[in-house]
């Protein structure tokens, strides 16, 4: 999916985003309407872009990113989503949630003691 650089490729990218766009709006509690009017556009337009008939602009994506509480484009597309978090455990989807609103710095710190934990 990605190139010899290491960069995802445009076909790479309208088969993974519009999963990623559905799947962190769920993850984020949101509705396609919520989602809308927060980026002033219609809630058949976010359903186009999760259905992969349209895909957002660049600027669109950038603000997705922060709705979701998401770093960057890279960790918008790296991260691994759950295709419904309702097929999680109550204690999981509470690790999710409070992951998502965490600090950069949290999170790194986070990494790190898991891998340290998993040695």
């Amino acid at each position: 999916m990605k190139n010899q650089n290491g960069i995802y490729t445009a076909k790479a990218i309208e088969k993974i985003l519009p999963e990623k766009l559905k799947a962190f709006r769920k993850l984020s509690g949101l509705t396609t309407a919520q989602v809308g009017e927060m980026l002033n556009k219609t809630p058949s337009a976010v359903t186009l872009w999760e259905t992969g008939k349209a895909l957002p602009d660049v600027n669109t994506l950038l603000k997705l990113c922060s709705i979701y509480k998401i770093a960057d484009l890279n960790e918008f597309l790296d991260t691994y989503t759950a295709p419904d978090i309702k097929t999680l455990a109550k204690s999981e989807q509470e690790i999710i949630k409070l992951w998502r609103n965490a600090s950069p710095s949290l999170k790194s710190a986070v990494k790190t003691i898991l891998k340290q934990c998993n040695k």
